[in-house]
């Protein structure tokens, strides 16, 4: 089904030519496109390749829709950053969507082992990044990345997203930035959405991980990007990112990532 679902983006997903929003052009042309590089980079996947290396066992507690590669509780730091850590190319754009807009105040829901979080949180030390891992195990090796790395502005919550989403949203007041990448269920990813939706403004942006993981994701990301309060989506495959422009008129665009 998946080989299906990406044949028909690559048929459909646009670039630069015809797009005319402007604000999405620039997002194209200045985000997307680009191939930056910035010495952060360098660190980041140096940190990539020593999880890659080890094969320490750990107990995985998870409160999602699991893992597709193994139903055992028990698994290797190495098969954990294998199958479930961001490529690069997203962790650019993660980092270029944070330093283009000036994002401050960021949710991230799924640490995992932490690069994802890196790359959002080394733009500037001028913000506020809290990100929330449900298993201690896999935090704590998180947690040990940022310090290596001196990325201060992250602060990691462990637990249920479930019974701490609400408090850290009170405790921002507003988000600039939340990015969607655990318990890849409907419900959860709906009562998420929904959690989140009294905190956004004009400028704020939802990102979506894995819109094609399942069906109930596929459900759950079109239900989302048709939703009254989104003014801009975008389907990048890999990702669905959600604007609440109101100025402009509300539009869906599929485009090639």
């Amino acid at each position: 089904m998946q080989v299906l679902d990406y044949l028909k983006y690559k048929y459909q997903a646009g670039n630069a030519h015809g797009l005319h929003s402007p604000f999405v052009y620039h997002l194209y042309t200045q985000i997307i496109e680009p191939d930056k590089r910035y010495y952060i980079f360098d660190q980041i996947e140096k940190e990539r390749q020593h999880l890659l290396a080890n094969k320490e066992i750990i107990n995985v507690t998870d409160f999602g829709a699991g893992s597709k590669k193994s139903n055992s509780n028990s698994r290797s730091i190495q098969s954990i950053a294998k199958y479930s850590l961001c490529s690069e190319r997203t962790g650019r754009f993660l980092f270029e969507l944070v330093h283009q807009y000036k994002y401050k105040k960021i949710i991230e829901l799924g640490t995992s082992l932490g690069v994802s979080t890196c790359y959002l949180g080394s733009s500037t030390k001028d913000l506020q990044l809290v990100t929330v891992e449900g298993c201690p195990e896999i935090a704590k090796i998180a947690q040990s990345i940022f310090k290596t790395l001196q990325l201060d502005t992250i602060t990691s919550i462990i637990g249920n997203i479930d019974d701490c989403l609400k408090g850290q949203l009170e405790k921002l007041e507003s988000v600039d930035m939340v990015y969607f990448d655990a318990n890849h269920t409907y419900n959860s990813t709906l009562k998420y959405f929904e959690m989140c939706l009294p905190y956004i403004h004009e400028n704020t942006l939802f990102v979506f991980d894995d819109i094609y993981w399942s069906n109930e994701m596929k459900k759950a990301w079109k239900e989302i990007s048709e939703h009254e309060s989104v003014g801009i989506s975008i389907d990048l495959y890999d990702l669905g990112l959600c604007f609440f422009r109101k100025k402009q008129p509300k539009q869906h665009f599929t485009l090639q990532f």
